[in-house]
């Protein structure tokens, strides 16, 4: 990682998120062999799978501390009903050989205690997330000018973006079904933008074509939607758009609508998981209900027609986010957790203490 340049990285090719039973073997011998070498005191785990692996080598080869962190879960909208509950009961088991688990929102939290009943209330932690705000105004201005020149963004054109994985879960043919109600009936000049890639893409393109909808994956200024696949940096196009929305039927805390809201963007989003967490409804956005097409953009067109309603939701939003999604403040409860647990398991914490993250 280029930000990190004085931090050791070694990457398991054979991990990958498809399902390959033999890739999943490798890996788990693979996180067995770094175990062994590095022999950490803590191993901390992120992902779905990563998580399930991770953890297993962790504890068949004794590590002292083992957590992981949800950022999201696959006990509904994933799989049919019959894969969730193996993966639910999957998950109960390796939770009784977790240490401890974080979960990222108050909501989070629920699910995992109260609703599917993954693990005991006393063995979690909520440790929001937190991204470093860089907001400068001249910046901002400078890095929204030059993304809507690039897509030819006249300036009386207001911008409405999604980002996230194009994959069933994120339900974006909802995006394009309420992008082409609000194109038939706003009064201002509207543009679409979805930031990312997946299997779905060729299907949304489809639904574009039927519902008549023109769009793009290149600069084309007549184009009502623009496919922009994924951008490294997502900080220049959330200073692009005016409104930025999510679409998803299950979420954990989406990173993409607290980066909206650093920038000063009033969201509108689908009210599941820990959404609810990352927004003040009615003030730094809107929740609607999942697969409501009307309620969402009903919302949008709120915030569309509406200039002063959308700079004064913008503003608040900032401000919330950058007092609740602090990144400072997210690694100094990452530090004092490790410390705490360290001290519990009497072992002496150190500038060169050996915690493997996953």
């Amino acid at each position: 990682m280029h930000k990190y340049p004085g931090l050791n990285l070694k990457k398991i090719l054979s991990l990958q998120k498809s399902s390959n039973p033999f890739g999943d073997i490798s890996a788990y011998k693979e996180i067995k062999r770094e175990i062994i070498n590095f022999s950490p005191d803590i191993v901390h785990t992120h992902g779905a799978k990563s998580g399930f692996i991770g953890r297993y080598a962790a504890y068949k080869n004794k590590v002292p501390i083992i957590i992981h962190t949800y950022h999201g879960h696959h006990f509904h909208s994933y799989y049919n009903k019959s894969m969730s509950s193996l993966l639910s009961k999957l998950e109960r088991k390796l939770a009784q050989k977790t240490t401890l688990i974080i979960a990222i929102s108050k909501w989070q939290k629920k699910e995992l205690t109260e609703i599917y009943r993954i693990i005991l209330p006393a063995k979690v932690a909520t440790i929001p997330l937190g991204i470093e705000n860089v907001y400068n105004k001249t910046d901002a201005l400078i890095q929204r000018n030059a993304f809507r020149k690039k897509y030819q963004v006249r300036e009386d054109t207001i911008t409405i973006g999604i980002a996230g994985r194009i994959v069933p879960v994120k339900n974006l043919k909802l995006f394009v079904q309420v992008a082409e109600i609000l194109l038939r009936s706003a009064s201002k000049k509207l543009r679409f933008f979805i930031i990312g890639d997946g299997v779905l893409k060729k299907q949304l393109k489809e639904q574009c074509v039927n519902l008549n909808l023109s769009y793009t994956e290149e600069t084309d200024e007549n184009a009502s939607l623009i496919f922009t696949s994924w951008i490294e940096d997502i900080m220049p196009v959330m200073y692009a758009m005016d409104i930025v929305a999510l679409t998803s039927v299950n979420e954990g805390t989406p990173l993409s609508l607290i980066e909206a809201q650093i920038c000063g963007k009033p969201i509108v989003a689908t009210n599941v998981g820990g959404v609810r967490d990352t927004l003040i409804n009615g003030e730094t956005g809107f929740l609607i209900e999942p697969n409501n097409p009307h309620a969402m953009a009903e919302k949008l067109n709120l915030l569309i027609e509406n200039d002063e309603l959308r700079a004064a939701m913008g503003k608040k939003a900032m401000t919330f986010a950058a007092a609740n999604f602090s990144r400072q403040t997210e690694v100094e409860n990452y530090s004092q957790l490790y410390a705490s647990l360290l001290s519990q398991e009497k072992i002496v914490c150190s500038a060169n203490q050996n915690i493997l993250i996953e």
